[in-house]
């Protein structure tokens, strides 16, 4: 090796200089106090946003039992206007003949003082009691017999029910109607796929390596932004954080199936977000892709494959969400144990507060619904929601429930309470024109957030010069970034 020591090795003996030091201790010690005080006042000022502009959170406030006239499995649920639209598939062999009120039944949700109740709602005169609807229905299940409903969605003032007319789950055909301010559904045809909103499972750019990225030498290796190395060879899968290529070692690896695959064999991708780089490895001769997340902050590596289904961007810079957790820009990262395989990013909710925001995956072959609810100033999830069907309404109520295993003709629903207010809904809240209402509750919980990330940061059980250097360039932003 060279005598040389490289800007990595010397960062590396300054935070160890640093952290050994007497001096250190002091200036920690004066930080600390400094972040308690500031997260005291963070804290009060906090408490005063809720006062002035409250806060909701997610929690049941009621049960309701939705009983259809036949037996069938519940697929999915809608909100049309003041009413839910409840979808279903009848079970095989009950009838020969597939009506409308076979696959749809319309209800609507009314709160009493002894709780919910859930009434039916006649179909004549309503949507569904279209010409061109019914016609087109009955042309669906002459031609394909085995057709049935997999998801209902509305989207662009407009509401989708797509079917499954094939043994692929992306052989469909889709009902469309045009939703006007009131909820009103007409009619518009079966031609929807074009109109069909699919979203992208990453909400950003994967970038192939390739020859240029190619560094030579005993341990070869790939430069990805000057910042991580890669490689593939030698029978492992090396990270390395050094532009070194006279050893092999790194600071994570894992075995490769073929030890003797060349630099070029392997296919590698990558993804700058913030301070994370994704990456995405498929070894020479394995069907099985890798994922993996680099912080350049603390260099961890975190081997996450679902990534590989969806992943999208934390707003404000936080780091990422994926199916079944999170992963913080300051290396903080949680999973939960029960999640669902095969979950795709559907859509983003985000509060009028500005404080949370629900993250909505799908998994189209069970019709598996999960709910990430994240919050701004907590940086943290709340635990998912798993179910089959959820309808959001206008003050934040929401309808969730979960498909029996068997067709059954009672299926039991929760209401929940949520902070996901419609726009329209919000803006009729009386304001105020104190200071904090002048502000705005937007701009509130945002300061609040990076003020509670200074602390945070301050209190890292990991210091290194990076650490401080964030610490420092977060501190003078925030001066530029409020009043």
């Amino acid at each position: 090796m060279s005598d040389t020591k490289t800007t990595d090795q010397q960062n590396s003996e300054i935070d160890k200089a640093v952290t050994d030091g007497g001096a250190y201790e002091v200036i920690k010690a004066r930080l600390q106090q400094q972040s308690s005080e500031l997260k005291a006042k963070v804290e009060a000022l906090n408490a005063a946003r809720i006062e002035e502009f409250g806060q909701t959170q997610m929690e049941v406030v009621g049960r309701v039992r939705v009983r259809t006239e036949n037996n069938c499995l519940a697929r999915d649920i809608v909100r049309v206007g003041d009413n839910l639209l409840f979808g279903y598939n009848v079970f095989i062999g009950l009838k020969k003949e597939i009506n409308i009120a076979d696959v749809f039944s319309l209800y609507n949700l009314n709160q009493t003082p002894e709780g919910y109740e859930i009434k039916e709602v006649p179909l004549a005169g309503t949507f569904l009691d279209d010409t061109s609807f019914r016609q087109e229905f009955n042309e669906l299940y002459t031609y394909y017999k085995d057709a049935k409903l997999i998801q209902l969605l509305t989207r662009n003032e407009k509401l989708f029910a797509v079917f499954q007319i094939g043994r692929e789950i992306s052989d469909v055909r889709v009902f469309q109607w045009q939703l006007d301010k009131s909820g009103t559904a007409k009619y518009i045809d079966n031609r929807g796929e074009r109109a069909f909103p699919v979203p992208k499972v990453h909400d950003f750019e994967w970038t192939k390596v390739g020859r240029e990225n190619h560094v030579s030498g005993q341990h070869p290796h790939i430069n990805i932004l000057d910042t991580v190395f890669v490689e593939t060879i030698n029978g492992d899968f090396t990270i390395k954080v050094e532009d070194n290529t006279e050893d092999g070692l790194g600071i994570y690896q894992e075995p490769v199936e073929d030890e003797n695959q060349s630099l070029a064999d392997a296919e590698i991708e990558y993804a700058q977000v913030g301070v994370l780089i994704l990456l995405k490895v498929t070894p020479y001769r394995e069907s099985t892709t890798r994922y993996f997340v680099f912080n350049t902050r603390n260099h961890q590596v975190n081997r996450i494959d679902a990534i590989g289904d969806a992943c999208i961007q934390l707003p404000e810079d936080h780091g990422i969400i994926f199916p079944g957790g999170y992963y913080l820009q300051n290396g903080e990262t949680k999973s939960f144990p029960d999640n669902i395989e095969g979950l795709k990013f559907k859509r983003e909710i985000r509060s009028p507060n500005g404080e949370d925001v629900l993250y909505v995956f799908y998994e189209p072959n069970e019709g598996q619904v999960g709910l990430y609810s994240y919050n701004l100033i907590r940086k943290e999830l709340e635990n998912p929601i798993y179910s089959h069907g959820y309808s959001l309404f206008d003050d934040g109520r929401a309808v969730i429930f979960n498909a029996e295993d068997e067709a059954t003709r009672v299926h039991p629903m929760q209401v929940w309470q949520t902070p996901y207010f419609s726009q329209q809904f919000a803006s009729q809240t009386p304001t105020s024109q104190s200071f904090y209402s002048k502000i705005g509750n937007k701009e509130l919980v945002r300061g609040i957030a990076d003020l509670l990330g200074i602390c945070r940061a301050i209190n890292d059980p990991s210091p290194s010069r990076n650490l401080y250097e964030d610490l420092i360039n977060d501190s003078k932003r925030l001066f530029d970034a409020y009043f």
